[in-house]
């Protein structure tokens, strides 16, 4: 089964938009997902946060929105391997808001994947004139994250006490200009 997939590019890593098919193939494993995306496999997988029910909850959403599947999961390429994962937790909301999020895989570490790829969502989305906030969150712990965060330009601005999670910190910046 062939199926069209987005492509973002930057200076170290490319982003591929993650179909179906691609789901698919990440729940046989990183070396399927590889040879799906046509890269070579990921020195381990997946990256964390990057689990079969996040899988079946992007499912989802590709499914709610099929008209938008740049607003949904993409993989993270860099030197022709596979290296994370990141993306979107949906299309804008009515107030013109997306929330951003990543993961690398622990091998591929402080390389500046985070940043980079947060940095093509972020100009993917306010390519979209919907767009006027991009938001992320983080835990208090994630220190690599919120410093990610900071390169990008996010301020943060509160949070919140999730039961699950504890406290959760959260990021935004606003459309350029």
């Amino acid at each position: 089964m062939t199926v069209s997939m987005l492509v973002e590019r930057g200076q170290v890593i490319s982003l591929i938009s993650a179909t179906a098919e691609t789901f698919d193939a990440e729940d046989v494993g990183g070396e399927a997902i590889a040879e799906c995306l046509g890269v070579k496999p990921p020195v381990s997988w997946p990256p964390e946060h990057n689990d079969p029910a996040t899988r079946d909850w992007m499912r989802g959403l590709l499914a709610d929105h099929p008209d938008e599947p740049g607003y949904v999961g993409w993989y993270m390429i860099a030197q022709n391997r596979l290296v994370g994962v990141c993306g979107f937790k949906g299309p804008p909301n009515i107030w013109g808001e997306v929330e951003i999020g990543y993961s690398v895989v622990e091998a591929e570490h402080r390389k500046g994947y985070g940043v980079e790829a947060a940095g093509l969502l972020m100009a993917r989305a306010f390519r979209d004139p919907r767009v006027s906030l991009v938001t992320a969150e983080t835990m208090p712990a994630r220190i690599a994250s919120q410093k990610v965060l900071a390169r990008c330009g996010f301020t943060h601005v509160g949070g919140y006490f999730d039961p699950e999670q504890g406290q959760v910190m959260r990021f935004e910046v606003g459309r350029p200009g």
